[in-house]
């Protein structure tokens, strides 16, 4: 192999797309013994929970593989309704089994449906919880919730960390990946202050009805 400080764009690129096109065959191995193990009639409750939970999580490294072979066809369009809320809880339930701390999500009974990519979203969702959870520490507090208010929705993370700065810095891959997947969602982000002392960070996206009629309303003014 070459020296990978002297490898161009492209060569990274292609290297990286060889090496989720190899990634492929062992998620689905993932997947089959998950399966096989599930079908075992002694499987106990506790062994199923944790048995599903990877099956949810190989589902997630799936999806983000495919994404990624399939980024210079897929087009930018809307691919919802994603029920932000139990996308939210999904990301929590994932991040309870490596974080001690309190993890909370609350939300509204109803679904609130957003516009845009599940897989774009989720990365979003699961970047922030990271970076707070790092904040909050396993003794801090981590809360999300998810809203709604006319044409948007939204979801608040917010810990009991230190606050900015205060915190070992990490690699800044999350926040970069999180300011391109907001761009292609049309969402926006704002931070500020958290009512439990650390950081609040609150992501707006368009509602699904709302995002349609924006996009159609931009193809009749392009005609």
């Amino acid at each position: 192999m070459g020296d990978p400080v002297g490898w161009g764009v492209t060569d990274a690129v292609q290297r990286l797309r060889e090496t989720c096109h190899d990634m492929r065959q062992p998620v689905a191995s993932v997947f089959a013994l998950a399966a096989a193990a599930l079908a075992e009639p002694a499987v106990s409750v506790s062994v199923r929970t944790r048995l599903e939970q990877i099956v949810e999580q190989t589902q997630w490294l799936a999806d983000m593989i495919q994404q990624w072979l399939r980024a210079e066809d897929l087009p930018e369009a809307v691919t919802g309704p994603i029920n932000l809320a139990r996308l939210a809880g999904q990301a929590a339930d994932a991040e309870r089994v490596t974080y001690r701390g309190g993890l909370d999500v609350v939300g509204p009974a109803e679904p609130v449906l957003a516009g845009g990519n599940p897989v774009d979203i989720r990365r979003i969702i699961s970047n922030l919880l990271g970076n707070a959870t790092r904040a909050a520490g396993p003794q801090g507090t981590v809360r999300i919730e998810v809203s709604r208010d006319q044409d948007l929705a939204f979801l608040v993370v917010e810990d009991s960390g230190p606050g900015f700065g205060c915190i070992q810095e990490g690699s800044g891959l999350g926040l970069r990946a999180v300011a391109r997947s907001i761009d292609k969602c049309a969402g926006s982000i704002e931070y500020g202050r958290a009512s439990l002392g650390g950081v609040r960070v609150r992501l707006s996206l368009p509602l699904l009805a709302g995002r349609m009629q924006r996009n159609r309303a931009d193809a009749t003014g392009s005609l």
